[in-house]
């Protein structure tokens, strides 16, 4: 994908993101509205998230360095919001950050700022008694961790001629599943399921998308780095 292409459509998903954000506090009484911002914000956060992957990542993109700024704003503030108005988001958010990090994926000072700032946000909500952390977060913690360790460990490291556990760890389903469980056992809500597969979905679409050589009608696979791209 054209760097220029794509620093356009993360301004345009920055403002909208930023922009669904306001909205949300401004139509929370209202389900509906709601529920749509909910998906439109994890939406956004894929594509975000795996946007600023590329930017820490590959050396071609060096030049753009500083959209990591924004991304590392966005991504912390769209998830308290989650976390605000939608209680078990804290518990997913804190128990895939643990994970990451057991797993080693938090390997750049831009995910640390992310990950303090969500803390900070959410620490403040909760001393300003805008929220009340219930039991039930503390429990989809582990689980969260458990899957977000075993999707990234598997997805870097796992190599057999297992195509069925392949396939798993490719696609990163641990975490999937736990959280399908989370809903079915009343952790969660099937809005909560919904608006993380959403998420998932959109981050392996960018991912795809910037793989793609459309002037060689090729497709770049993960282990190969864009900068060696002709």
């Amino acid at each position: 994908m054209n760097i220029k292409i794509l620093m356009s459509i993360m301004i345009i998903f920055l403002t909208t993101g930023f922009i669904c954000i306001i909205l949300g506090f401004s139509f929370h009484q209202n389900i509906l509205s709601h529920g749509f911002i909910v998906i439109d914000i994890c939406i956004l956060l894929g594509v975000t998230t795996k946007s600023m992957d590329q930017l820490i990542d590959e050396t071609n993109m060096k030049s753009y360095r500083l959209w990591i700024i924004p991304c590392a704003i966005f991504i912390p503030s769209s998830m308290a919001y989650l976390a605000l108005t939608e209680g078990p988001v804290i518990g997913m958010v804190i128990g895939t950050v643990i994970g990451l990090i057991v797993a080693g994926k938090i390997d750049h000072p831009a995910y640390g700022i992310s990950i303090i700032l969500f803390i900070a946000l959410i620490f403040f909500a909760f001393v300003m008694r805008v929220i009340q952390i219930e039991v039930t977060t503390f429990y989809i913690i582990p689980v969260a961790a458990a899957g977000s360790f075993l999707d990234e460990f598997g997805h870097e490291r796992w190599r057999s001629s297992n195509k069925s556990i392949t396939f798993i760890f490719k696609h990163r389903f641990f975490l999937k599943i736990f959280a399908f469980f989370g809903v079915v056992l009343g952790f969660a809500l099937p809005i909560h399921f919904i608006g993380f597969l959403c998420f998932d979905v959109c981050y392996d679409l960018v991912d795809a998308t910037i793989r793609s050589d459309a002037k060689n009608k090729k497709f770049i696979p993960a282990g190969l780095s864009l900068s060696g791209m002709k």
